[in-house]
């Protein structure tokens, strides 16, 4: 990610909003808030009025601001404190994160204020969500449009689904795939090829070629050898390599190792 690129989130609860029972499926969302060299500051989080809120009832638009991750899922989990002139909070299921890599927290925090400015407004509560993350630099975010419930939309959007408990592991892994991804073809086909000869009576090495896949890289290697060795030596040696490579990058998902005559290569 880039010094202004950032996470958005959007929740969901399943059951849908205690003042709106025919309503089903409720969604929330949360931005990153980080400085111009991309240093963070803060989430900010929040959700937007349900359509079937009734006339003299407090508006359920709300928003926070916390610090950390663990304030994050309290307070859309349901455990946030409660404000005057707020409803109770809802307690939020899962939730999808999104990668914002030209992110501009400024611009979808004027979005929050001028809904929030607007007491007594009940907009479509997808589409102003949907407004909100795509200020933040969102995209892939469906119109909400034709979606007679909240989870239906939420259905379609890209990414994994993961209950809100589980959301510091979710990033955990998200972290991990993005560093595999930064690391580029050129080194792990280097480093592959490093590993290959430490392995003894390997006399050379062919063409290897590597190919990205979503967590991690394919390779495939070919390795020169005795022409006179047994076929189940030849195994085992290209079986050493297989591990010696393996072992020396753990984003290597697969690894191929064909078996030439040193004067093949």
């Amino acid at each position: 990610m880039n010094k202004r690129s950032g996470r958005a989130y959007i929740f969901v609860r399943w059951s849908g909003f205690s003042h709106a029972p025919g309503r089903l499926g409720e969604v929330g969302w949360a931005f990153e808030n980080s400085d111009r060299l991309g240093r963070f500051i803060s989430f900010h989080c929040g959700a937007i009025g349900n359509l079937g809120a009734q006339p003299g009832l407090d508006h359920p638009t709300w928003t926070e601001k916390c610090a950390t991750i663990p304030e994050l899922i309290k307070i859309m989990a349901g455990g946030g404190p409660e404000r005057s002139g707020y409803l109770e909070r809802p307690g939020y299921d899962e939730v999808k994160v999104f990668e914002v890599e030209n992110a501009d927290p400024d611009l979808a925090l004027q979005v929050v204020q001028r809904i929030l400015d607007e007491p007594l407004r009940f907009g479509d509560p997808l589409q102003e969500t949907r407004d909100i993350l795509t200020r933040y630099g969102t995209r892939g975010l469906p119109m909400s449009r034709g979606f007679s419930a909240p989870f239906l939309w939420y259905n379609i959007l890209p990414g994994r689904s993961v209950a809100i408990r589980k959301l510091p592991v979710h990033l955990f892994q998200l972290r991990a795939a993005s560093e595999a991804q930064a690391q580029t073809g050129e080194e792990v086909e280097d480093q592959a090829r490093r590993m290959a000869l430490t392995v003894g009576d390997v006399r050379g090495l062919g063409e290897c070629f590597v190919a990205r896949v979503r967590t991690g890289f394919i390779v495939g290697i070919n390795i020169a050898l005795d022409p006179h060795l047994p076929v189940s030596e030849s195994c085992r040696i290209s079986q050493k390599v297989e591990e010696a490579v393996r072992a020396a990058n753990p984003k290597i998902r697969h690894i191929f190792v064909q078996v030439l005559p040193h004067e093949a290569v």
